[in-house]
């Protein structure tokens, strides 16, 4: 029981400190407390774009920003394609290949079911060649 009330207030104080953050943002954002509807919601639109355009460039960034693991022919197709976060799970997952090889039972195919990426027992084929972008699921 002590856990669980120690769990607890863990969670309200890190719930707290995100709402007390963004009060803060948004006190920054409209100045003041005097304002109409319009200059309020003009204030928001301007933060939310900022936002998105944030998130935006972070993504191109992603997808173009190519690591040294990378340059390998197997992923030739991917590149630029996919985030760099899908291309690190597939290189890890190529890792297992030579544990799961073609075996769908020692694969366990966490990978397809779970992120749309090809599992170990299907990255076996591609030893040889390169990773096709139609073996990737688009969310």
């Amino acid at each position: 029981m002590k856990l669980y009330c120690c769990i607890c207030l863990l969670l309200f104080v890190y719930l707290k400190c995100r709402v007390e953050y963004t009060h803060w943002a948004l006190k920054r954002v409209l100045q003041n407390s005097l304002g109409d509807l319009c200059s309020v919601w003009d204030a928001m639109n301007n933060m939310m774009m900022l936002q998105h355009t944030k998130i935006k460039v972070s993504f191109e960034t992603s997808t173009h920003v190519v690591g040294h693991v990378f340059k390998k022919t197997l992923y030739k197709r991917l590149l630029g394609m996919v985030s760099r976060y899908a291309l690190n799970q597939i290189a890890a997952e190529f890792e297992c290949v030579h544990y799961a090889g073609k075996n769908p039972f020692a694969c366990g195919c966490v990978m397809r079911t779970t992120h749309g990426l090809p599992c170990a027992c299907e990255l076996s084929k591609y030893v040889v060649g390169c990773i096709s972008l139609d073996s990737i699921h688009m969310f």
